[in-house]
């Protein structure tokens, strides 16, 4: 089945912030196992009351961003040959981790917009384990 991350949008003095099992998703860490075979990671949005109005959605255009660790949230597009996208929908989107080579730490973003089209991205991170078998499927 794979792992579920559910992302929690929040809205306080105008500003949205994320949450993942309660704490801020800048924080949240979804491990995958040194040695372990590829992982799907389906990453989920919703919201709470206070941010429901906003109609948050992943912007389709350019939905996800990663890219190996270096301590910074990640340009533009996919730069790690460890992630694959294999679907996308308005709320939801799932992932592939290859989880090959190295022990590393990949930097994602979730791109969300509101229903105005603003930004309100969510950036947690994959703690890729490393020395999988690689892509089985």
């Amino acid at each position: 089945m794979g792992k579920q991350v559910e992302f929690t949008a929040k809205l306080a003095a105008g500003i949205v912030s994320w949450e993942a099992d309660g704490n801020p998703a800048k924080d949240h860490k979804t491990k995958i196992d040194k040695g372990a075979k590829p992982e799907k990671i389906e990453l989920r949005i919703s919201s709470d009351d206070s941010a429901r109005g906003l109609e948050l959605q992943i912007d389709s255009s350019r939905p996800f961003q990663v890219w190996e660790d270096d301590r910074q949230c990640p340009p533009e597009g996919i730069r790690t040959d460890q992630i694959e996208v294999l679907s996308c929908d308005l709320d939801r989107m799932t992932i592939r981790d290859l989880n090959t080579g190295p022990e590393r730490t990949l930097r994602y973003q979730l791109n969300v917009i509101d229903k105005d089209g603003n930004p309100h991205p969510c950036d947690p991170i994959i703690l890729n384990g490393g020395a999988g078998p690689g892509n089985l499927t």
